[in-house]
């Protein structure tokens, strides 16, 4: 930047001369005419030369302020440039060290990681070693027990499915069979001892004897049928007798009459007051046909709904509402509508509530006989 400071200022030293140069090479080529002529010629030239010594020290005032601020930008771009290098420089040593940080940081929770599964792995295998000492030891202690005591495991299994059939799902045939089947178990010991425990079983299942369960099943199957049946039962429909139409009498003698009766019959096509019976409820169009017997359908499916969930209100007001409708717009002299209206009746005194069974006490006495075994010693 120096250097063309200094090579523009030579060339505007060297063009504020080239006048000087110009004059003075003129003066040397004319003829010397005069003696007066010489000295005014050099006067002349004295002027010229003070005259271009001023217009150059003029010009090196005026670029010299110019030059020093030329020097200046120079040195401030300098400082700039070395600046945005020390900045530079700043951001590549910070990104190394976040990433040095960063990589440190990463192989850090890898170890941790690792430490940590190291250690799960550990306790997993403690705890399956210890798993598969208890089994062993209980294998052994099952293995040492007499066949006495297996039975007993046994007939305690099929008393707790029992009371789980009792209580959990009212499955009280199974729980019969389940009471039998460890009642035979405990006969086949032939001890004497577990006679309390074959008697609580006899009173558990003299009990569950007397409970009726009803076929919800069956009952199911029936409104089921019974709902594809309403679409074909026929509906009451009063048929509007057709009444004769009274001409009038042509006889001119009766002209009042025959004015009447014209009278009548154009006031009748406008308007027809008269009063209601029950007869016109019955006198369906297509469109009411059907929302009744979608209506019908509807109670029985809620009626099927009730039963299979044991809701006994629900499923008595669903039959009581079908029974309704079925006698008051269907046909009650059709046999199809006779044969559903039996039906009704009949899965109206079927009980779908969830019957009630009292506790099975033979578990708990067959824990009490093993409670006094391992007392005893035996």
């Amino acid at each position: 930047m120096s250097d063309t400071l200094e090579r523009a200022t030579e060339e505007r030293a060297t063009e504020m001369d080239a006048p000087l140069q110009q004059l003075k090479q003129q003066i040397e080529t004319e003829p010397t005419v005069r003696s007066a002529g010489s000295f005014t010629g050099g006067l002349s030239l004295l002027l010229v030369l003070a005259l271009g010594g001023g217009l150059a020290a003029g010009g090196y005032y005026l670029a010299w302020p110019q030059w020093q601020n030329l020097q200046q930008q120079t040195y401030t771009l300098q400082q700039n440039q070395q600046r945005l290098t020390d900045q530079s420089q700043q951001q590549q040593d910070s990104s190394k060290q976040l990433q040095q940080q960063l990589q440190t940081e990463q192989q850090q929770r890898l170890a941790q990681l690792e430490q940590n599964l190291t250690q799960q792995q550990q306790q997993l295998a403690a705890q399956s070693q210890a798993q598969i000492q208890a089994l062993r030891q209980l294998v052994q202690e099952r293995d040492s027990a007499p066949p006495r005591h297996w039975l007993l495991a046994e007939v305690e299994y099929l008393l707790q499915l029992a009371a789980q059939k009792v209580w959990l799902e009212q499955d009280f045939a199974t729980a019969r069979a389940l009471l039998a089947s460890a009642d035979e178990k405990l006969a086949n010991l032939d001890d004497p001892s577990l006679l309390p425990v074959r008697q609580a079983i006899a009173a558990d299942n003299e009990q569950l004897s007397h409970i009726t369960q009803p076929d919800l099943t069956k009952v199911h199957i029936q409104l089921q049928q019974m709902r594809k049946a309403t679409m074909a039962l026929p509906l009451k429909q009063q048929d509007k007798a057709a009444q004769p139409e009274l001409k009038p009498d042509t006889d001119i003698q009766n002209w009042r009459q025959t004015l009447s009766y014209y009278w009548q019959q154009s006031w009748s096509k406008l308007i027809q007051v008269r009063s209601a019976v029950p007869e016109d409820y019955f006198s369906l169009t297509v469109e009411q046909q059907l929302i009744l017997r979608v209506s019908l359908n509807q109670q029985l499916l809620l009626a099927e709904l009730a039963a299979m969930q044991k809701q006994p209100q629900v499923y008595a007001a669903a039959l009581q509402q079908a029974s309704d409708q079925l006698q008051r717009y269907f046909s009650s002299e059709d046999e199809a509508v006779m044969q559903l209206s039996q039906q009704l009746a009949t899965l109206a005194a079927v009980d779908v509530a969830v019957p009630q069974a009292s506790p099975l006490t033979s578990l708990a006495q067959l824990q009490q006989y093993q409670q006094q075994l391992t007392e005893s010693g035996l």
